[in-house]
């Protein structure tokens, strides 16, 4: 447990530091103690609840990058630039543990195969599939994702994007 506390402090404090670096607005976010959720998920709703630090039910291209930069500094322990599965893995785990810990829940079969799906993820989105999954790809995904969701291309994801077919959006696999 004082692992999992030591992280999230270490997780809050790098989003803080990103967040008064470059934009304001985020700071008040962070500062409000309402961290992103869920863990994962897909569609709309999803990513609104991942990914909306102002809690205003609009994620700016802003406020998304954010967040991607934070989880991925925060994942990468040894600090040489890229995320080994373990580390991507972990970083994943902890965010899942404070869902299901502000849920009130224990972790069940659901919780396990989502640990095991995220193996898996690490295998597609490290694309050279060398073990080292870097920022690049990081931001690739990412592109494609807000991309994908942002429908109306008015540089924000929120209800007012209407909604592809999962095939045709391209879904995050993070």
């Amino acid at each position: 447990m004082n692992i999992f506390r030591t992280s999230l402090f270490a997780a809050a404090t790098a989003v803080l530091l990103s967040a008064c670096a470059g934009n304001p607005s985020a700071t008040q976010a962070v500062a409000s103690g309402q961290p992103a959720r869920p863990a994962g998920g897909h569609g709309t709703d999803a990513f609104l609840g991942s990914y909306d630090t102002h809690r205003d039910g609009v994620v700016t291209r802003a406020e998304f990058d954010a967040i991607r930069v934070q989880r991925f500094r925060s994942a990468d322990k040894n600090g040489d630039g890229v995320l080994s599965e373990d580390e991507y893995v972990a970083e994943f785990e902890g965010r899942l543990k404070r869902q299901y810990f502000d849920e009130g829940r224990q972790p069940d079969k659901a919780y396990e195969n989502s640990i095991k799906q995220a193996h898996v993820r690490y295998g597609i989105v490290n694309r050279a599939r060398d073990g080292k999954f870097t920022a690049t790809e990081d931001a690739a995904i990412a592109d494609k994702t807000f991309k994908g969701l942002d429908t109306n291309n008015d540089g924000s994801v929120s209800k007012a994007d209407p909604q592809r077919p999962p095939q045709a959006r391209g879904d995050s696999v993070d």
